[in-house]
């Protein structure tokens, strides 16, 4: 059968007709030969017999590795000998999870010796690297646990240096700065008050005006301690400002404790809020209860904080025939707030004489002329006056 062809562009369509009986092949799946009615599931010994044709035929097999043919019990050595292989990580990973020096950075573990600074005080080291922090590690700590007395390395640029004032052997970094010396190639440490601000110093050759804090954008000059080059502080541990605060509170108890102690249990454990209605008096009581207990805490750590060992007494009686002691109390203007009818204890250890303790009240505070403090004392037995 023909078709005409449909439009001017159109070629000829032909379509053949077959009988069945022609050589082609039909196209008919749906003829009764295709037929599948046998749905039933194998039995259990169909099943295992299939299993073990098929683990016959894997044990025959041969295995291609890299392009090569090899024999089953090749195949076994070689995953025996991949098995054996010991894969260790980079060093660059182990860095600070490896045995550090003392001297080490408490904070990020960096221990060049030209880059970390002893704390007299707290008895650690820290780097002059900032981290993940605004300022160094060094001067974090010394503000976090208020001190102010560092030494240098032995085996950094200037040796075992505790760095105090070249006039009165003041200590506190804070107040030290640097003067150049007009002839010599020197750095002189000065204090700011009073010492840089004296007029002699004109006639030893030095240039007041060009004095400089030790301290400048919360960071160590660079020519006293050594900043740590960036590629050690990635290298380093990473630690954040939250950590260093949490880290400085867990130190006040337990000062042997480290970065790995905040990650216990319980240590970073928050009192429940305060509400503003109550259930009942247990509720009240389980809220309010333990925030009293932390108030106390802190009340007793920092009172024991503002104790001063190794002062020298001296004894007076009052008109009012009441024993008056008079001592140097380097703390009252820098970390403690006395006023007039604070109590003070007085306690004597017991080394040359028998322990005592007393309790008086101040009459007396340090100004610009008097630099000793007055207590009356209200103790009924004999203060040791003497220890010969």
């Amino acid at each position: 059968m023909s078709v005409d062809a449909y439009g001017p562009s159109s070629q000829t369509l032909t379509f053949l007709e077959t009988d069945e009986t022609d050589d082609f092949i039909g196209a008919d799946t749906q003829g009764s030969q295709f037929d599948f009615n046998d749905f039933t599931l194998p039995s259990q010994t169909q099943s295992q017999t299939q299993a073990s044709q098929i683990e016959g035929d894997e044990s025959q097999s041969q295995a291609i590795i890299d392009g090569e043919s090899l024999p089953n019990g090749d195949v076994n050595a070689v995953t025996q000998s991949v098995g054996e292989l010991n894969f260790e990580e980079d060093e660059e990973e182990q860095f600070y999870m490896r045995d550090l020096p003392k001297y080490a950075c408490a904070y990020c573990g960096i221990h060049d010796p030209a880059c970390v600074v002893f704390c007299n005080q707290s008895k650690k080291w820290f780097c002059n690297g900032r981290g993940n922090t605004s300022g160094s590690h060094i001067i974090n700590h010394l503000v976090r646990a208020k001190a102010k007395e560092v030494t240098l390395h032995k085996d950094g640029p200037l040796g075992e240096t505790i760095l105090e004032c070249y006039n009165c052997g003041c200590k506190n970094v804070f107040l030290l700065g640097f003067i150049p010396a007009k002839a010599d190639s020197v750095v002189v440490l000065l204090c700011r008050q009073p010492c840089a601000s004296q007029s002699n110093l004109k006639d030893m050759n030095w240039d007041p005006s060009q004095w400089q804090p030790l301290i400048q954008d919360r960071q160590f000059l660079n020519w006293l301690v050594k900043v740590p080059p960036d590629n050690d502080q990635l290298r380093a541990r990473q630690i954040s400002a939250t950590q260093i605060n949490k880290l400085e509170e867990l130190w006040k108890d337990n000062p042997e404790a480290s970065l790995e102690d905040l990650e216990k249990p319980g240590v970073d454990e928050e009192p429940q809020q305060v509400l503003l209605r109550y259930e009942d008096a247990y509720q009240y009581q389980n809220i309010f209860g333990p925030l009293v207990k932390l108030e106390a805490d802190y009340d007793k750590r920092l009172k024991e904080s503002q104790t001063q060992d190794n002062i020298v007494v001296r004894w007076d009686i009052g008109l009012n025939k009441k024993r008056i002691a008079y001592f140097h109390f380097t703390k009252a203007n820098e970390e403690m707030k006395l006023m007039h009818g604070d109590e003070l204890r007085l306690r004597y250890l017991g080394e040359l004489h028998k322990p005592w303790s007393g309790v008086g009240h101040v009459i007396k505070i340090p100004d610009s002329i008097l630099y000793d403090i007055n207590l009356a004392s209200k103790c009924r037995r004999t203060p040791t006056t003497t220890c010969i």
